[in-house]
């Protein structure tokens, strides 16, 4: 333990110094901001939970709540993919309060995922990385209850696997995210682009194909026996008013027409005007710095980070993307890599001070990413 500390010692200063951030600035909005909660079934969290508590289950995360006590019986709940609320019912151990085991388990899981990314980065590139990827606005989401923890340990955890040519226990990861989130379902490609370069075996090509989409293949089961509708999962998606298409993909270029519009329509003193400026902004950052280091990823990643990055905009909206950029955790760390220390340190202040603000805002009840 003690040489694990030594050898370690920079994410936990950087871990604690995120955490303390987060929670003062939850603490102060409970304290000093009004309360207008916009999202449903908040009485499920008050009624059991201090307001502090409550706010790591904010917004999505009470359906993720909902889901391991009650199942899938709301209308809507099939938006959310099964397995982070599986495991968080089974480590409940039928005892355990199910927030705060998601609540300990994403903060294990989130220091985890940090340690497989620095060691494989060199002593020079983990300042930058962990300055980059802990200051990013929305990168409080990793405490809450959200699968943004869970699927990132996946993420990291396949490509290291990959990386060794481990193709079996990738994919067995690969089909853990597709069960978690519908973008796990692309880490498909990934192994398949890999495994290609190195092997002919059509048939164990196959096997690792199926294993590695056995996730979200399971889920569309699950959903076709319950309710008659595999893809359930995007059919109800236009019932949380979040400007998503339930089914019709739209194309890149009408969804940067909808905000430009949405840019000009509102004030730019409005928060709508802000957020939807955050979310283009973010958006169209990610694309040019996939173009401008596409050749410092393997094709492996390079298609997922893609993948990523376009399957969020073919609902019609880039709601939520700040948030879903957290998984494109590749692209945090080539950028980390191939940038100055000065350089991250600049855009890491601004990324900090954003992400205080947005803490308070998601606390008060207003909804961020």
């Amino acid at each position: 333990m003690k040489k694990f500390l030594t050898n370690f010692p920079l994410p936990i200063i950087f871990v604690i110094i995120w955490v303390l951030s987060i929670c003062l600035a939850g603490l102060w909005s409970i304290k000093n901001l009004p309360f207008a909660p916009t999202f449903p079934y908040y009485h499920d969290l008050s009624d059991h939970y201090s307001r502090f508590v409550s706010s790591f289950s904010h917004f999505d995360g009470i359906h993720y709540l909902r889901i391991v006590h009650k199942g899938y019986d709301d209308t809507g709940s099939q938006a959310f993919f099964p397995l982070y609320p599986l495991l968080i019912k089974f480590l409940t151990f039928g005892y355990f309060d199910p927030l705060y085991v998601a609540i300990i388990l994403n903060f294990v899981l989130t220091i985890a995922t940090l340690f497989l990314v620095i060691k494989n980065l060199a002593h020079s590139e983990r300042l930058k990385f962990l300055l980059l990827f802990l200051s990013f606005p929305t990168s409080f989401y990793l405490l809450a209850n959200y699968t943004e923890s869970f699927f990132i340990f996946l993420l990291v955890s396949f490509f290291i696997l990959l990386k060794k040519k481990h193709y079996l226990f990738a994919a067995i990861l690969a089909g853990l995210a597709s069960g978690t989130r519908l973008v796990g379902s692309f880490l498909f490609l990934s192994l398949l682009i890999d495994f290609i370069r190195v092997r002919k075996n059509i048939f164990y090509l196959l096997a690792l194909s199926l294993i590695s989409i056995s996730g979200i293949l399971g889920y569309m089961y699950f959903l076709y026996y319950r309710f008659g509708d595999p893809l359930m999962f995007i059919h109800v998606q236009s019932l949380f008013s979040n400007g998503r298409s339930d089914g019709e993909i739209i194309l890149l270029p009408q969804v940067i027409f909808r905000y430009l519009k949405i840019l000009v329509i509102n004030s730019p003193t409005s928060f709508a005007y802000f957020r939807s400026l955050f979310e283009l902004v973010t958006f169209s950052a990610s694309l040019i710095l996939l173009y401008i280091y596409r050749r410092k990823m393997s094709p492996s990643i390079l298609v997922f980070v893609l993948c990523a990055i376009i399957l969020p905009s073919l609902s019609g909206t880039l709601s939520s993307y700040p948030r879903y950029l957290l998984a494109i955790i590749p692209l945090f760390s080539t950028f980390a890599i191939n940038s100055s220390l000065f350089k991250i340190s600049l855009i890491s202040l601004v990324q900090y001070v954003i992400l205080i603000l947005f803490v308070a805002l998601f606390v008060q009840g207003i909804f961020i990413a």
